[in-house]
Parts: C-alpha cells; sequence; structure tokens
C-alpha cells in the first residue's frame, strides 16, 4: 500500500507508554495493556473551545505542531513541540473587515490561509502565507466580484500533495471553478460549468484536482425513465478556457454513489462506488472507472457473491439480494494501479418528539433526536484491469445519539506495506481504541491500540491527520475541552 494523499482535519487519526502532559507529568502505562503492539501516545494540555467556531489540525512545520483556531472575529496558531506540549499563542489578523475562512494548508516550512473578505464594498478571495514562526511571507489576491451584494459561498478541494487548490461556487445552475497553485501563487485556470437543462444528479463531493492543477467534475444522469444511464466526466487542464466533457455509458444499472481519487503514478482518475438496479435501496455490487485523457475507460461491475450477502445479512437473510445501508467511505491507491475500496454501513434513526424542543436563541422547533449506527466495513481489492482481488468484511459496532457522530466511523491510515484502521470500540466516555490491520494479500489481523480509561478523552477519528508513515495526530473532545493526540507507531 502507498502513502498518497494525507486528510485535513475540520471540527463542526507487547508495551504502550503513553505521556501525559496535562500536568507536565509523564510515567509509563505499559503494565495496564500488556497485550498491545509497540506504540507511543502522547497527549497534549487540555484546550477549551468555548469560544471557537472551528479548528484545524495543520501537521508538523518546521518541527513545530500547529493548529489553527477560528473563534469567529479572530484567529489563531498555536504551536506544540515533539510532546505536543504548548509553546505558543499568535493571533493573525487577516482583515479588518469580517473573513470567511475558506481553507489553511500546511507544508513543510510554512502554511497557507486562502479567505474571502469584502474590502470597500468589493467581495475579494485572497492567499496569504505564513513562515512556522507566524511572520506573513506573502499575500497574493485571486479573484473579486465587483457587484456581489450577497458574500458567497466558496468551496475547496485540494490536491493529494497539497500544492493546488480547486476553489469552486454553485450558482445560478452552475460553477464556477478556480484553479490555483499555492507554491507558485498562480492562477492556472478559471472556468464556468453550465449545468442548467442538463438535467444531472448535483452532488458536487465528486469535484477533484489533481498533483498537476488538471481538475474533474464527475455527475450521473438524472433521467430514470430512460433505459440507458450515463456519467459524465468534465475536465480542464491549466492554462484551457474550456471544460471537456466525456460520458460513459453505464447501461441500464443506477450508480448510488460516486467516489473518485486520481492516481498521480498511472495518471487518471479512478471512479468507484456502489451499484444497483432502478427503483432499489439495496446495492448489489460495486462499479470501477479507470478514465484517461486519451485512451479507452475501463468500466467494471463486480456483483456482490453469495458468500458476501452471508456474512453481512446472515444464512437466514441470505435470499435478500444486495446490501443496504452502506456507503463507500474511502479509496485506497495500490502501487500496481489497482485500489482497495472501504465501503461502511451507516444508519440513522430519528426519535420523534411531540414536544417542541428549544433551541439556541428561544426559538421553539419541533424536531427529532438521532440514533446513529457505524457498523461493519467492506474492504473490495479490484486488478488494474478492473477484476476482483480479494475482499475481506472488518466488524464494527459503534452507537451513539444525539452526537452527530463525530466520534464513529474510523481513521485510515496507510503505509508502504499495510492499511491501519483506527476507530473507538464503542462511543463512551471511557473506551478502548481498537483496529485493523490490513496487508497488500487480503490478511487482516485485529488489534487493540490503547485504552483512554481515566485520561479524560473523545477520539474524533475521522477528523485526525496522518503526518508521517507511522504517525497521526487526532483530536479529542470532551465537554468543550480539546486534546490532540499523537500516535506514533514502532514500524
Amino acid at each position: 500500500m502507498t502513502d498518497r494523499g494525507l486528510n485535513r482535519c475540520c471540527p463542526m487519526k507487547n508495551k504502550c507508554r503513553l505521556i501525559w502532559l496535562g500536568g507536565f507529568v509523564a510515567f509509563a502505562l505499559g503494565y495496564l495493556l500488556p497485550s498491545l503492539n509497540a506504540q507511543v501516545i502522547t497527549i497534549s494540555e487540555e484546550l477549551g473551545l468555548k469560544n471557537d467556531y472551528a479548528y484545524s489540525i495543520l501537521g508538523w512545520v518546521d518541527d513545530e505542531m500547529l493548529l489553527f483556531r477560528d473563534k469567529g472575529s479572530e484567529f489563531y496558531i498555536q504551536s506544540f513541540d515533539r510532546n505536543l506540549r504548548l509553546k505558543r499563542e499568535h493571533e493573525i489578523v487577516l482583515s479588518n473587515a469580517r473573513v470567511d475562512i475558506i481553507g489553511v494548508i500546511a507544508h513543510e516550512d510554512r502554511f497557507h490561509v486562502l479567505f474571502g473578505t469584502r474590502i470597500k464594498g468589493i467581495y475579494q478571495i485572497k492567499h496569504y502565507v505564513y513562515g512556522s514562526d507566524v511572520n506573513l511571507i506573502d499575500t497574493a489576491s485571486l479573484s473579486i466580484y465587483e457587484n456581489s451584494f450577497v458574500t458567497p459561498r466558496i468551496f475547496m478541494e485540494e490536491s493529494a500533495d497539497k500544492s493546488k487548490v480547486l476553489l469552486y461556487e454553485y450558482q445560478n445552475r452552475g460553477l464556477t471553478l478556480l484553479s490555483y497553485d499555492l507554491k507558485e501563487k498562480e492562477i492556472g485556470t478559471i472556468l464556468r460549468l453550465n449545468l442548467d437543462g442538463q438535467n444531472l444528479i448535483e452532488d458536487f463531493r465528486s469535484i477533484i484536482i489533481s498533483n498537476t492543477g488538471e481538475f474533474f467534475v464527475s455527475l450521473q444522469s438524472n433521467t430514470l425513465q430512460q433505459k440507458t444511464q450515463f456519467l459524465h466526466i468534465y475536465r480542464a487542464s491549466p492554462g484551457f478556457d474550456q471544460m471537456l466533457h466525456d460520458t460513459i455509458n453505464l447501461g441500464d444499472v443506477q450508480l448510488m454513489d460516486i467516489y473518485p481519487v486520481y492516481d498521480p503514478l498511472q495518471q487518471s482518475l479512478i471512479i468507484t462506488g456502489l451499484y444497483g438496479t432502478r427503483n432499489t435501496t439495496r446495492a448489489i455490487g460495486f462499479y470501477y472507472i479507470d478514465y484517461a485523457a486519451g485512451k479507452k475507460s475501463l468500466l467494471s461491475y463486480l456483483p456482490f457473491d453469495e458468500a458476501l450477502l452471508t456474512d453481512i445479512n446472515g444464512r437466514g437473510n441470505a435470499s435478500q439480494k444486495g446490501l443496504a445501508d452502506f456507503q463507500v467511505r474511502d479509496v485506497a491507491l495500490r502501487q500496481d494501479g489497482g485500489v482497495v475500496i472501504i465501503a461502511e454501513m451507516v444508519k440513522e434513526y430519528s426519535r420523534r418528539s411531540s414536544l417542541p424542543m428549544e433551541q439556541s436563541g428561544g426559538n421553539y422547533l419541533r424536531d427529532g433526536w438521532v440514533d446513529y449506527y457505524f457498523e461493519d466495513m467492506i474492504l473490495f481489492a479490484i486488478h488494474p484491469d478492473g477484476k476482483e482481488h480479494w475482499q475481506q468484511v472488518l466488524r464494527k459496532r459503534q452507537y451513539s445519539q444525539d452526537d452527530n457522530a463525530m466520534y464513529s466511523s474510523f481513521m485510515l491510515f496507510r503505509t508502504p506495506e499495510r492499511l491501519r484502521f483506527l476507530f473507538n470500540d464503542e462511543i463512551k466516555h471511557e473506551n478502548t481504541v481498537g483496529g485493523y490491520e490490513v496487508t497488500g494479500t487480503g490478511y487482516i489481523e485485529r488489534k487493540t491500540v490503547f485504552n483512554t480509561d481515566y485520561h479524560k478523552l473523545k477520539l474524533r477519528f475521522m477528523d485526525g491527520i496522518q503526518v508521517a508513515h507511522n504517525e497521526c495526530i487526532v483530536p479529542s473532545e470532551r465537554n468543550n475541552r480539546l486534546n490532540l493526540v499523537r500516535i506514533l507507531f514502532d514500524d
């Protein structure tokens, strides 16, 4: 397995030595966890979150762990050393007017803040570059909205190597897209994709940008009355003033989700997900598309076999063809051009109340409460030719209420030899952190990582970031208090 693409964290991954730095006292916990593998767990002191709007773990910048704090009208960078001791805090002033943070991205020796602000009535997109000492290095202007009285909603995607970003805005049945090189501070392409009258399912989670600045938008037809369905791929390269449009004939199947990932080694766009028949809620298999300019696209359908259906649904329900409630959550690229698809069972149930429930601001709404279930995962490995390699089911049971599932699901940790899955075994205050290790041949091993008993941790693994081949940082939130937790594996 390769380590390609690190996640960004946003709020609203025989002996074990744990270093607790809340009171700057360190002690060993190996005697408490004798069966655990060798890893070092380091926990920062508690940080108050009461006045925070959002935060982002940036990773290591010049040997300092940086944490970006968004307090609405004020913005701070907190720096930590290798033991996660808080060294200093800096306020960064971006504008005298209101600021809308679009994204914060860290490189080895600097970090970048992209934001929007209104200056003399004109809304501008700005790029500020800071060193690890939080001194301003450079600034640039990306775009302006001269006649806009409404604040635009700008979204951002970043390339796997974090060198390029794609800013986009959906407005008036169309997409405005701007690709930008962070290192060179150069705009690659500004285009508008008009979707009016095209009858497409508009799910813009399928927007992706490559390390070279080429970007793709994948949309599917919404014409269910027609027998043949199509996947539409729009792509553009830096310097071009129009988007190229390709269609892939899907036959009579219906795609249930679209998960794209760009493979920089093979220079191709991989699109995968679950598919089923029309007018059904059950998936009957995975699909796999290998798309690259100038060559014929590869499309493979990989139906679930009887053994997998029995494993998930149970022997008594094996007659129920297909799987319900599964979503593709991640895709791991293989060095040979193949992939491993990770799908997870996700269920939400609303508990309606007949009584009004008071919301912030004194308003009363007849709303419900929500139960969240994040359960088994399916790993499906595919060869570069689109054929199945292996499949595995990873058992997991997570249940929570009214927490927006922030402590559920998993973190995917990529190394050259294996995939690691880290997650909370249960969603509660005192908990065991578990996981799986999966090799390239499909061999799996269940692991216990560490125990959070007596340490007031509630880990948000979905928001963890991998910062090295053997190291990750995971945020822990409990009672409006934040800890950064560093997990260093002895690989």
